[in-house]
């Protein structure tokens, strides 16, 4: 299992309780339990909170939640608060309107080190699907299998795309089939604690919607942590939702970073003691 003891695994989420839901009952299912959960919320109301206090003492794990009041698009903010919080080595990141596979924390912990970046991908659960998914379908094993009648029915219907990324494939196979580095995307990636302070996490200047994981890839990358794909191993449903077009300002953003030849960014996750949740 590397050199990597324990993971905490982190889910941004932000007034999605139903999606969250079946985040943690495929968590509540995974053949490794991660140390902790924490769910990063960027302001959610009332429902999101109900959600965590009634799930907290069911789960095989602590679950514990770190919130800022709603005040525009601030998830780096929460998020590197998150990972102040968290105990393990080895923090394993989960966008809240997806649900991983029993097997994904192990297929995180058995190639994760003190150095590499894994970066996953996501199974893209179709319009019609998605908005059909419950607890039960989760609970019953309906996503364990890539060829299950559910999946294989929205995948010969058009809905679900990238189906074939649900098939795990033993790390050897999967590895020659996966040579080269994937880019890191928030939905399904890990790294050492460590690697994450080291660079000052995410950019909490990043106030606009999207691609502040770009940012943070690149500044890993700067600071010599290469990427190591999960593709084929690590499985996530994404749950369908209509596309975001990028801002002028988010694009302008992505063009300073990939300009940039910063290490660390100048607010970020050395800001301890500072966070106040009504902030």
């Amino acid at each position: 299992m590397g050199t990597t003891r324990s993971a905490t695994v982190i889910i941004a989420t932000y007034n999605q309780p139903r999606e969250l839901e079946l985040a943690l009952v495929a968590l509540s299912r995974q053949s490794l339990h991660p140390l902790e959960v924490i769910v990063g919320d960027d302001g959610s109301g009332a429902e999101t909170r109900d959600l965590i206090e009634r799930y907290a003492g069911s789960l095989p794990f602590p679950l514990r939640h770190a919130w800022q009041k709603d005040d525009g698009y601030r998830k780096a903010r929460v998020i590197n608060e998150a990972v102040r919080m968290a105990e393990g080595d080895q923090i394993i990141f989960l966008d809240g309107d997806s649900f991983p596979h029993p097997e994904w924390v192990k297929d995180h912990m058995k190639s994760a080190n003190d150095r590499h970046i894994l970066c996953g991908r996501r199974v893209k659960l179709g319009p019609k699907l998605s908005p059909e998914v419950t607890t039960d379908d989760i609970r019953s094993g309906r996503f364990d299998s890539a060829f299950s009648p559910l999946m294989m029915r929205s995948k010969l219907s058009g809905d679900t795309q990238r189906l074939g990324l649900a098939v795990r494939m033993p790390r050897p196979i999967a590895r020659v089939m996966h040579p080269r580095p994937r880019k890191l995307m928030g939905v399904n990636f890990s790294l050492p604690k460590s690697a994450f302070a080291a660079i000052n996490g995410y950019n909490e200047e990043w106030e606009v919607y999207g691609h502040e994981d770009r940012d943070l890839e690149l500044r890993l990358i700067r600071a010599g942590y290469p990427r190591k794909a999960l593709l084929n191993r690590a499985v996530v449903f994404h749950l369908h939702h209509p596309e975001r077009e990028r801002s002028e300002e988010t694009m302008r953003l992505i063009r300073a970073a990939e300009e940039s030849t910063d290490i660390r960014c100048a607010r970020g996750y050395d800001l301890e003691g500072v966070f106040d949740p009504q902030g």
